[in-house]
């Protein structure tokens, strides 16, 4: 489940996107799809809203929401309230048009990733799970997680910090306003395996020996 937001964003913009004279194109950006971000009701920037109601009225509360801002601080340096929330067009509330640059994108995925968890019947904003911070480098899910759900919460929630921290922050993007997101909407179905990789994970966990 968690395969959406652990790609390079980079990738699937490559992949994706065909640049026209009449603006980005893609087989795979249909806006009235099913499986468009459309943003669950919480969106990332509710999702931080949330964040700081629970540090302040319950403090012992243990659940995702604190989870990810104390990964996303951890491992990228920056405040999460100050820096990602309202950052591009999709780490906010909302989410619409062509993600303004990877950073951007990486919220994107992490949307998606949680949509999926939402569509199987999990709570990931809430499901709490155990991880441990190495170094501030690396984010590790714990096996002490019992129920998928919270498994997958956590690979999620790992995948858009390292996603994070490996691309630039543009200061320009920081509290941008949505209004100014254009362009179709890409769809989470991008980030799905192509059907030839998912039926060789099925078959075989070692890749195939060279001709």
């Amino acid at each position: 489940m968690a395969d959406g937001a652990q790609a390079n964003p980079r990738m699937f913009r490559k992949k994706v996107l065909v640049r026209h004279l009449s603006g980005w194109r893609g087989p795979s950006l249909r806006a009235s799809s099913p499986w468009r971000s459309s943003r669950s009701s919480l969106g990332m920037k509710k999702f931080f809203t949330m964040v700081i109601l629970a540090g302040s009225v319950l403090p012992e509360a243990r659940s995702s929401l604190l989870n990810l801002k104390s990964m996303v601080e951890a491992i990228t340096g920056r405040n999460a309230i100050l820096s990602f929330v309202g950052y591009g067009c999709y780490c906010g509330l909302g989410g619409r048009g062509l993600p303004m640059d990877e950073v951007d994108w990486c919220c994107h995925a992490h949307d998606c990733c949680y949509q999926k968890l939402f569509d199987l019947g999990c709570h990931p904003y809430v499901d709490h799970y155990e991880h441990t911070i190495e170094n501030n480098t690396e984010v590790v899910c714990s096996e002490l997680n019992e129920t998928e759900c919270d498994k997958q919460t956590c690979e999620c929630d790992k995948s858009v910090v390292l996603c994070l921290r490996n691309h630039t922050y543009n200061e320009k993007y920081r509290n941008y306003l949505n209004i100014y997101c254009q362009g179709p909407t890409p769809n989470c179905s991008i980030y799905e395996p192509p059907p030839e990789e998912v039926a060789w994970r099925h078959t075989d966990p070692t890749p195939p020996a060279p001709p």
